[in-house]
């Protein structure tokens, strides 16, 4: 018997399988006439709904086997293997397949000798389970037959969709202890006008600490990821609907007694009833959770309602309401480290790595504005004969006695908004370091690649300073700067975002695509925008040395495409020879990595330059085709000028 593996989704499957709240509902007749339908389309004797939870398979409906068969393990399962894929799973002889030929439900009840299974899939492209036809005979279907259960499948789950909401509200509520606290009822949770204000919050919190009793209740401070970003792209109306949805998302995932107050642009805080324990409150954010991950579309738009929740229990360990908000900030701040939605807890550990993240996140802020973070480069090296042809310029942070990389301190630059100040001083030192670095190589073409951060992307005065540094520190003769920007980032391709691009190719100033294949991207924009490089991510770089070959052929697809479309190619993260070999052999030009070099600071830099014998030579870039980019980029931004703006401009040469 071969059991069905998990799907590569699963954890988000299951969500979205929660997110329905059907699962141990009774029975209903509209579910049954659908398996009775099934079974008289498909012409056997059995028709069921099956739903595939993480360890067994539970029927929604059933008919055509014994009353009380209302589930299977997982492990057993037919539906476990229709669920991997997005075609019916037909076996029309179980014993003459070796999947399932030994199975305990082909070899004893319910006996199953046929089986079509049609996965019902969601609108998010969940596979959640399967509409099955059984007998316990061999048995065919016909292709309109086979039609007939697709449609009825897909009616399956929009049934189950439409259910979604009412089925939260009625009949799998979370019920804790029955005392109200003021605020919202079950009753009224449908209207965004029961949402309270922070004042009224504060009040109500103040009452209860005020109290003589044995109060114990749980306060959820919920932030929605994604709210800056949203607003910055699209503007305040959009923000608003944005955090909006995520209220009534979030209303219909709590129990009867919640309040819900709106705290902030970007925050709603939770107060849960009195009496709740550890695991109301996960059983809370978990129901929050899989209700928010549900896609939100805002006309042409789809947002993520990603959210995290800081949780604090309260039991007589506070006494100001201005400590339990703190520590549920604190609990917030660990689930913004997380990825996605998530929630987490607060206790003395948290509480004491809070404060040390405070300390830390205060020294960062004034080693930022005092320009303290220092620049370290790392070689970007040619594979035809590992010169050195550039740099990467990163960033370090010398505290006390450590040196610390950016992967220990950007994400506190990122909540706190700053990454582009980071960029900024990056870029700065870096164009500062290349008269220093051209000394010992006056005639070579070499360039420094710096990256950019989403929020200077979305910055229209980020960009401006950014232009001025360049326009301030020309580079030396036969040098160039270079920006690394993320796939993702070209996909909100604005007037803004592409004339900053345009105003960058103008500086000569070369494009690349930093991290290439882990986003999105798409062969229009590739070739529609100057991007001039691209930085295959390391990932790729390091599945050259599994056994498989998967991982080879889709890199060797991906250079053949980005070479046709003209453009230069670099590796991160080469380690192994074996790696470089395969690079070299399939005709990538540059590469870097600790193979080669590990990042090092400017004055290591320069002595590396100093050690080499240099002859003028070009990086891989094709010229010709740059300057038909340069003069696409002036035509288009001199078209989009108003009659007034082109008094400010020469036109540009043909």
């Amino acid at each position: 018997m071969q059991p069905p593996e998990s799907p590569t989704n699963e954890v988000d499957r299951l969500r979205e399988l929660m997110s329905l709240g059907i699962l141990d509902t009774p029975a209903e007749a509209s579910f049954d006439d659908i398996s009775e339908l099934a079974r008289h389309l498909a012409g056997t004797e059995i028709g069921i709904i099956s739903l595939v939870d993480s360890d067994r398979q539970w029927f929604k409906s059933c008919v055509g086997l014994p009353l009380g068969q209302q589930h299977s393990p997982r492990s057993i399962s037919f539906c476990g293997h229709t669920i991997l894929q997005r075609e019916p799973l037909i076996i029309e002889d179980a014993h003459r397949d070796v999947r399932f030929a030994d199975n305990p439900l082909v070899q004893g009840e319910p006996w199953i000798r046929f089986y079509a299974g049609f996965p019902l899939i969601t609108d998010n492209n969940f596979a959640i389970g399967s509409l099955c036809a059984i007998s316990r005979t061999p048995h065919t279907l016909a292709a309109n037959q086979i039609e007939s259960l697709r449609r009825l499948a897909a009616l399956t789950v929009q049934h189950l969709q439409n259910l979604r909401h009412s089925t939260l509200s009625r009949d799998h509520q979370l019920r804790l202890a029955p005392e109200m606290l003021p605020g919202l009822t079950r009753d009224d949770l449908r209207s965004l006008d029961q949402l309270i204000s922070r004042d009224q919050m504060l009040k109500m919190l103040d009452l209860i600490l005020a109290m003589e009793t044995d109060a114990r209740f749980a306060l959820l401070r919920c932030r929605f990821r994604d709210y800056e970003r949203v607003s910055a792209t699209f503007g305040g109306l959009v923000a608003e609907e944005f955090i909006n949805e995520g209220a009534r998302r979030l209303i219909v995932a709590l129990p009867k007694g919640a309040s819900v107050a709106r705290f902030a642009d970007t925050e709603l805080v939770v107060l849960l009833p009195f009496g709740v324990d550890t695991q109301d409150m996960q059983r809370v954010a978990e129901r929050i959770i899989a209700l928010t991950g549900q896609s939100y579309r805002n006309g042409q738009h789809s947002l993520s309602l990603a959210v995290s929740i800081g949780i604090a229990t309260y039991h007589h360990n506070y006494k100001t309401v201005e400590d339990i908000l703190s520590d549920a900030s604190i609990a917030v701040q660990m689930a913004r480290c997380m990825n996605g939605s998530s929630f987490r807890f607060v206790d003395a550990e948290s509480r004491l790595i809070a404060k040390e993240n405070y300390r830390i996140e205060s020294d960062l802020r004034d080693a930022l504005k005092d320009k303290l973070l220092d620049l370290y480069l790392q070689p970007i090296v040619s594979l035809a004969d590992s010169e050195t042809v550039g740099f990467e310029a990163l960033a370090r942070w010398q505290r006390g006695d450590q040196l610390l990389k950016p992967s220990s301190f950007i994400p506190m630059l990122a909540e706190a908004g700053l990454t582009a100040e980071l960029d900024l001083l990056i870029v700065e030192k870096a164009l500062a370091a290349m008269p220093l670095l051209a000394r010992p190589i006056p005639q070579r073409q070499m360039r420094v690649s710096v990256n950019l951060s989403g929020l200077l992307l979305e910055d229209g005065e980020q960009q401006q300073r950014l232009l001025a540094l360049i326009d301030d520190n020309p580079c030396p003769p036969g040098w160039s700067l270079q920006v690394e920007i993320v796939e993702d980032a070209f996909q909100a391709k604005t007037d803004l975002f592409e004339r900053f691009l345009a105003d960058l190719v103008t500086r000569g100033v070369v494009i690349a695509i930093d991290d290439f294949g882990t986003g999105y991207s798409s062969l229009a924009r590739l070739i529609s925008l100057p991007i001039q490089l691209v930085k295959v991510d390391q990932a790729f770089v390091q599945n050259l040395d599994a056994p498989a070959d998967s991982g080879r052929t889709l890199l060797r697809t991906m250079i053949v495409m980005l070479r046709d479309l003209g453009l230069s190619i670099t590796a991160e993260g080469v380690e192994t020879t074996s790696q470089r070999d395969w690079l070299r052999a399939h005709a990538v030009s540059a590469a870097q990595g600790f193979l080669f070099h590990h990042p090092m600071p400017v004055s290591e830099a320069i002595a590396l330059l100093e050690t080499l014998d240099y002859r003028p030579r070009a990086l891989a870039v094709d010229p010709q085709r740059l300057r038909a980019v340069r003069r696409r980029l002036r035509s288009n931004f001199w078209r989009r000028l108003s009659q007034d703006e082109r008094r400010g401009h020469a036109e540009p040469p043909p």
